[in-house]
């Protein structure tokens, strides 16, 4: 077993793969800041403080995951991106 697959099966690795995923995941959230009770400027720290995390996770992940989950996680959203639409011709 070479390295590089240690490295892609190992508790880090995986762990490092989630959390840029989850990164990723913070940005769905910010369509609703605009609608929560708050004041323009909390919702202009909300915005800011979410895009902090966001990278935050993200760069603890990369470091967590390297090189290779980072090439994984990408390898993974084109495969997504470019997967074949079916549809029904009825």
């Amino acid at each position: 077993m070479s390295a590089g697959n240690e490295a892609r099966g190992g508790f880090r690795f995986w762990v490092g793969v989630a959390l840029m995923a989850l990164s990723f995941g913070i940005y769905l959230a910010y369509p609703t800041i605009p609608f929560l009770p708050i004041s323009g400027r909390a919702k202009v720290a909300a915005a800011v403080g979410g895009g902090i995390v966001s990278w935050g996770i993200f760069f603890i992940g990369s470091f967590l995951a390297g090189r290779e989950g980072y090439a994984y996680l990408t390898r993974r959203a084109s495969a997504w991106r470019n997967r074949p639409v079916h549809r029904d011709r009825t």
